[in-house]
């Protein structure tokens, strides 16, 4: 079995309700098991922690009880967000989605919650826990990783912080930090947002590939933090680490006005979705094979903006779609009825060649400033608001800040 083989058994087994869209930190490596070497992969559930039902000028998110409408009557919250910022033309006047206006939605969880809310929910509405946890757990109580350090980031320097993509609802998204000593709340880590750098982001290239001989990673019985992976760290497990000057740069949009905390900086998602019902979920909207000439290469005009250039790990094809969240959206726990009656129009799973081509295999990789704050051990909260959903993406990382004359070993 190949190396791509094994990536796709990883991703195959760690989606189960993709109909939601799907991002998470993984650099620094996330407390999920996610890490920028693993870039075409999502392992272990990683993708599965999330707030449900979260709309803007709400107090509390709705879970699956509210479905995709909004998770509050009455309330007074307008859309802040330009045009030129929108991903899915959805912030119109009345919206309710997180993006809308950029960190004011609440959230369950700074670090999510395994499958969106402690109830399964309907169809494309909430999802499934990720492997080894239930419902509802707080992803902010997970502990760090055991297998790896903390990055060590010193005060004043630009460094890098990463996610990507696995089911793509447009938005955009923000790192914050609080201190790991101090509760883990969303006011704590909404004190202190991180500035990004310059004006570009970059798409970081890492594909995914075991070290010849290397063990595939299991699923521990009780979830991926619960157990001492000491086969974890990348440089045991993967053929090279992730080259990191293999990365393009693209514009980046930065959004300071409307956002939440007042002043602080978003980023734009850079990746357009489909320009099609769903965004590209359940397979309807640009198809793509690995198979030579199945399909025609998707034009700029069938996403919903311009793409920031060529996927150079796709050849053909241009950095835009739903992801290969679009293949899984028939294999939940509770599936659409109308699952797999409509050929290539509407609610299908990908075939084996067309899910190797949906998967991503880079991250978006910002410049962001380590701020001046007094040095110790925090946790980065990466927060990536959708547009298309009343859903916020969050996930968890450990850090280590110092002074900027420190010597790190």
């Amino acid at each position: 079995m190949g190396n791509r083989s094994i990536t796709m058994i990883l991703v195959i087994f760690s989606m189960a309700a993709l109909v939601a869209g799907h991002g998470f930190i993984n650099e620094p490596p996330s407390r999920t098991g996610a890490t920028l070497e693993q870039s075409d992969a999502c392992p272990y559930g990683c993708s599965l922690w999330f707030n449900q039902g979260c709309t803007i000028g709400c107090k509390e998110c709705g879970g699956v009880k509210t479905g995709f409408g909004p998770a509050c009557k009455n309330s007074t919250q307008k859309p802040t967000l330009p045009q030129d910022f929108q991903t899915y033309g959805y912030c119109g006047l009345g919206s309710i989605n997180p993006w809308c206006a950029p960190g004011s939605a609440p959230v369950m969880s700074p670090c999510g919650v395994a499958g969106g809310d402690k109830v399964q929910g309907a169809p494309g509405n909430g999802g499934d826990a990720p492997p080894g946890y239930s419902l509802g757990h707080d992803g902010a109580a997970l502990p760090p990783l055991k297998g790896i350090k903390p990055r060590v980031w010193k005060i004043g320097e630009a460094v890098d912080a990463s996610w990507t993509i696995v089911a793509n609802h447009g938005g955009g998204y923000q790192y914050r930090l609080c201190p790991k000593n101090s509760p883990q709340t969303e006011e704590c880590f909404q004190s202190t947002p991180l500035e990004f750098v310059g004006d570009e982001s970059y798409i970081q290239y890492c594909p995914f590939q075991y070290a010849g001989g290397a063990p595939v990673p299991a699923y521990p019985a009780k979830g991926w933090n619960e157990s001492t992976p000491a086969n974890y760290p990348p440089e045991k497990i993967f053929s090279k680490a992730c080259d990191r000057t293999n990365r393009t740069a693209i514009p980046a949009k930065r959004l300071n006005i409307g956002t939440f905390p007042k002043g602080s900086t978003w980023t734009r998602n850079p990746i357009p979705a489909c320009k099609s019902p769903a965004g590209g979920a359940f397979n309807w909207g640009c198809l793509v094979s690995s198979i030579p000439g199945k399909y025609q290469p998707v034009p700029a005009k069938d996403y919903q903006f311009q793409p920031p250039g060529k996927d150079l790990s796709r050849p053909g094809l241009l950095l835009g779609g739903f992801g290969v969240g679009a293949c899984f959206g028939c294999n939940q726990v509770d599936n659409p009825k109308d699952c797999n009656i409509f050929g290539k129009k509407y609610k299908n799973n990908c075939t084996e060649d067309e899910t190797q081509e949906q998967i991503f295999q880079w991250s978006i990789v910002d410049k962001v400033r380590v701020p001046n704050v007094p040095p110790g051990d925090y946790v980065v909260s990466f927060r990536w608001d959708s547009e298309q959903t009343p859903q916020v993406w969050s996930s968890c990382s450990d850090v280590k800040i110092v002074a900027g004359n420190d010597v790190v070993v």
